[in-house]
């Protein structure tokens, strides 16, 4: 039995349609970065809503005749997910596999229970899970022979709490915090206990024709521990308003007490849905730019990249920086960006091109470096650096850039001290453009400037300010401010302009409209 198990098992596991169709109905059900995911929620929603509406409006009303249809159509909906559900949430035939070769590692005799105990147990954690609970209770009272329960339908509405996760998230306050919430559970269930049964005791034996019993005790302890106070029940005698007065103090301190432990818990959820919600908007972009590190320098970048409308994503461990990067509209999450696993959420292996890491401390640099290089290693990493003992390793680990922000501002002054007139031309160069942009231009085999001088091309026309031009006949050298008289243009030439962007995509559409 053992070996046929196993064998089936195997079998499942090289079935990549299996897998295939297993992997499709998950990313509808649980993957929040399928879309597939978003458009079933708010189908499942819509039905939800429509069957609970139906349930509330045949109390006193008729129903067409195809209503009872639809309802059918609706429950074979929910048994379908519940059904599915229970087969994805585990992979029996892996938890099989694996727990065979444990066992078989260890060379210790197994039975065919310990084989399946884990996949089993699965099921049965899913079947007593919450929200499957619910999902029962929504379709159960739907079978005719049940229709006493009908009214249970009431609880389909809490179906809804599954397709909105961030409600979800909210309510996993409770079950995290049960121990606490456990405690005050016990601490009002004494106080009532006590409360009801003083009062009886003093008001029961009187005059006082509102405690009859010892329930109506217990309900007039509920309801002043709460301070809703109704007043139907009010204690006459001195020793019942003593104990009156001690149970609003203490319901006033219970509550308070609860309520503190709520909204600090809903204030902590807040930021993880925040950073959740995050998740899933970078989870659609096709590429973006990985910044590691939110200071000065990151933020004149990010606001450079932002006027070129390259997508910007932000990765800081300082909670501040990454409010202060949310505020200027950058995709940010605070996270350590030497994450492995954590870049892997977020597909940096797969979307990013670029990073920067402008971290304040060498040691974290090289680690991020290290960490993006092991999931792609054709990403262009630029580094800052702080000591330059440093820049080797930092090349070593793969960055492609490194640059010392420091000493780049000490040898700017240096120049303007000694050069104050070239300091002050490139200044002027740079402001004589609002939204200055540096770009690159090409020059492709079948233009007709090829082979003009650099002042027959039409730069001064548009406007543009010509720094260099990289030769990639000449193995990439870069002729930086070349003679425009002299300097005759040549196939695959990339011209380095600096101007305003529509200038530049003007200058582009003429070199187009004059290719040969």
């Amino acid at each position: 039995m053992k070996k046929k198990v196993l064998e089936v098992a195997y079998l499942i596991a090289t079935n990549k349609r299996y897998a295939q169709i297993k992997g499709y109905f998950y990313d509808i059900l649980e993957n929040q970065k399928s879309v597939l995911k978003r458009y079933f929620d708010f189908f499942m929603i819509f039905l939800v809503i429509t069957t609970v509406f139906i349930l509330v409006y045949e109390t006193k009303n008729s129903l067409p005749f195809w209503v009872k249809d639809y309802e059918i159509f609706a429950l074979t909906i929910f048994i379908w997910e519940w059904l599915i559900r229970f087969w994805v949430i585990s992979d029996i035939h892996l938890d099989i596999i694996n727990n065979y070769e444990d066992n078989d590692l260890e060379q210790t005799n197994y039975t065919f229970w310990q084989l399946i105990r884990p996949s089993v147990i699965k099921k049965i954690r899913f079947i007593f899970s919450p929200l499957s609970i619910i999902d029962l209770l929504a379709i159960l009272p739907s079978y005719r022979p049940l229709r006493v329960l009908r009214f249970l339908l009431i609880f389909r509405l809490l179906k809804v709490f599954r397709y909105t996760e961030d409600i979800n998230y909210l309510f996993r306050v409770f079950v995290e915090k049960k121990y606490e919430f456990f405690t005050l559970f016990f601490i009002f269930v004494f106080l009532i206990l006590f409360a009801g049964t003083t009062i009886y005791v003093f008001e029961g034996t009187n005059s006082n024709g509102g405690v009859k019993n010892l329930f109506e005790a217990m309900y007039w302890a509920v309801i002043t521990i709460t301070t809703v106070g109704y007043g139907d029940i009010t204690p006459i005698t001195p020793e019942g308003k003593f104990v009156t007065g001690f149970l609003v103090v203490a319901g006033l301190i219970l509550i308070s007490f609860m309520t503190s432990v709520v909204t600090t818990s809903m204030a902590d959820r807040m930021d993880y849905i925040k950073a959740n919600n995050t998740l899933q908007k970078i989870g659609k972009l096709k590429q973006f730019v990985l910044i590691c590190g939110y200071g000065r320098i990151s933020k004149m970048l990010s606001l450079e990249l932002g006027i070129s409308h390259e997508n910007i994503v932000v990765l800081d461990t300082d909670e501040n920086a990454v409010e202060r990067a949310l505020k200027n509209g950058y995709f940010a999450l605070k996270a350590d960006a030497a994450d492995i696993e954590f870049l892997k959420t977020i597909d940096v292996d797969k979307k990013v091109t670029k990073a920067v890491t402008l971290v304040s401390n060498d040691a974290i640099n090289l680690s991020i470096i290290l960490a993006i290089k092991s999931l792609n290693k054709n990403i262009n990493i630029f580094s800052r650096a702080i000591d330059e003992t440093t820049k080797d390793k930092l090349l070593i680990a793969g960055a492609n850039e490194v640059i010392f922000p420091y000493e780049s501002a000490a040898l700017m002054a240096y120049k303007y001290i000694k050069k104050p007139v070239a300091i002050d031309a490139i200044s002027k160069v740079v402001k004589e453009y609002e939204e200055p942009i540096l770009d690159e231009i090409e020059i492709y085999d079948d233009f007709s400037v090829i082979g003009n001088t650099l002042t027959k091309i039409g730069l001064l026309k548009n406007s543009l300010k010509l720094i260099g031009i990289i030769r990639q006949n000449e193995k990439n050298k870069f002729h930086f401010n070349p003679k425009k008289d002299e300097f005759n243009l040549q196939s695959r030439d990339i011209l380095v302009v600096l101007g305003k962007s529509n200038d530049i995509y003007k200058f582009k559409l003429d070199l187009q409209k004059k290719g040969k």
